[in-house]
């Protein structure tokens, strides 16, 4: 598997950030701006596998990396332009890894509040992966079963409700195309309501509709119970999407997740998830570095201990196993295990 960046993403990445690199370094601008970046990859060995052509695979991959420049631009305004990139995860492509933007917007901040315009984070999951901080392992699951898409092209608005800034409001416009270009009429709403029931425990509401052509609509309903505290994390999320269709009864996916953690010592920090799925998941044979079966019902389940070598290094040994059940097929698939050990590191 080839890991160079393709030519058109190496001539654009430079383009845009070899000034910036520059004149950050070089500090000609009064205010340069922050540059940073993160990647996180795997070693990796696929165990066991409902398919046979992926059973045994092992090798190395690079599931996120990330390049940002954040600009202050006085008081009010800010903006980012954010880089990503990622292997294949398909277990068949040997693309070469192809930069995009994940993120180019303009903010404004004033009384507590903040409007975004450009192509911006939704409310969908980002709460959640900066609450409990396992992103580097696995995604939210929303994310890992594609119910949502983590930035759209549109307009946010969010901010606190309360004068003790307990309770919190996320409104988002879209396009409901993520980080393509839209070819629909409809658009995508989005809502995350948070209250801070303690200093530690945090309970969100969200919900979301978009707007797909010919009568195939999406819904979403998502509640998160949240613990963090100095050396323990915890969560508790249900959702519930459904999915219209032009012909019969709409599709549901539902998904109930457990998550926790524990710190054991300064430099070790153990952990589980398990989600609990109703539903076979559309398209699960298209989730990048798993490919699921979609003709069953999976339970997931990830294990593991992250170490922590310095504040931005992390090393993470872990296991994914995916049980299946009620399955469309006379004999089930067989159950998927996944052995890892993912490196995380943050700079700026």
């Amino acid at each position: 598997m080839k890991y160079e960046t393709s030519k058109p993403g190496l001539r654009l990445s430079a383009t845009l950030f070899l000034p910036l690199l520059a004149a950050h370094s070089l500090g000609q601008a009064k205010d340069p701006g922050q540059i940073s970046g993160l990647f996180f990859g795997d070693y990796y060995n696929v165990s066991q596998h409902h398919n046979s052509a992926i059973k045994g695979m092992n090798g190395f991959w690079f599931r996120r990396i990330y390049l940002t420049y954040d600009k202050k631009m006085d008081d009010r305004f800010s903006a980012r332009l954010r880089l990503e990139a990622g292997s294949p995860g398909d277990f068949t492509s040997t693309s070469t890894l192809q930069p995009f933007f994940k993120d180019v917007y303009l903010a404004h901040t004033q009384n507590g509040h903040t409007i975004a315009f450009g192509l911006i984070p939704t409310p969908t999951w980002e709460g959640v992966e900066n609450a409990l901080g396992y992103r580097p392992v696995e995604k939210t699951p929303l994310d890992l079963y594609k119910m949502g898409e983590a930035r759209d092209q549109g307009v946010s608005f969010r901010g606190a409700l309360s004068a003790d800034k307990k309770t919190s409001y996320w409104l988002m416009l879209g396009n409901g195309s993520g980080t393509k270009g839209k070819a629909t009429k409809g658009l995508a709403t989005y809502l995350l309501l948070s209250h801070k029931l303690t200093d530690e425990v945090t309970l969100d509401a969200y919900a979301d509709q978009w707007d797909k052509p010919g009568h195939t609509d999406w819904r979403t309903l998502q509640a998160n119970l949240m613990y963090v505290g100095k050396t323990s994390r915890a969560g508790v999320l249900f959702a519930e999407q459904r999915r219209q269709n032009t012909s019969g009864p709409d599709t549901k996916v539902r998904v109930t997740s457990l998550y926790l953690d524990s710190k054991a010592s300064e430099t070790a920090r153990p952990f589980i998830r398990v989600d609990f799925l109703s539903d076979p998941v559309p398209g699960a044979d298209k989730i990048n570095y798993l490919a699921l079966s979609p003709d069953a019902i999976p339970t997931f389940y990830v294990a593991g201990i992250e170490f922590k070598l310095s504040q931005d290094v992390k090393v993470i040994p872990n296991i994914e196993y995916v049980s299946y059940r009620d399955s469309k097929l006379s004999s089930g698939p067989k159950n998927n295990v996944f052995f890892r050990i993912t490196v995380a590191c943050s700079f700026k």
